[in-house]
């Protein structure tokens, strides 16, 4: 029975050194995932807490980026800006305004005109009646 007790212990011994070095193993596993949670922990750190925040970033970026491009994005979209509006208004009155003094002299001309046509026709007639 000793060659069994002997079969036992060295079985027992090579176990031994399995698990030690597994253990040095998980020592190594437990490093590297120590490693990457603190990566992680970084990168969620680098995350904003709320979106709300960041949309705001975003949205001060575009408009820091519109105001340094506004003028080429203008020309380039055909916009028009609130002066073009302005002026382009300003030039609306003053038409409609000219449209409505046309108008009024187109009328002063007509009546003016049927009269000279009317006067014309009246000697017209005279003098065509004047041979009968």
């Amino acid at each position: 029975m000793s060659g069994m007790g002997e079969k036992a212990r060295t079985v027992v011994t090579g176990v031994d050194e399995k698990v030690s070095n597994e253990g040095s193993m998980m020592d190594s596993v437990s490093e590297k995932v120590t490693g990457v949670s603190e990566k992680i922990k970084g990168t969620v750190k680098g995350v904003p807490k709320s979106t709300s925040k960041s949309t705001e970033d975003l949205s001060k970026k575009i408009d820091v980026f519109l105001n340094r491009k506004s003028d080429q994005l203008i020309k380039d979209w055909e916009l028009a800006t609130k002066n073009d509006i302005i002026d382009f208004e300003k030039r609306y009155a003053k038409v409609s305004q000219d449209l409505s003094e046309l108008d009024e002299k187109f009328n002063e001309y007509r009546g003016s005109t049927n009269k000279r046509i009317k006067k014309i026709e009246e000697r017209l007639n005279k003098l065509e009646n004047i041979d009968d």
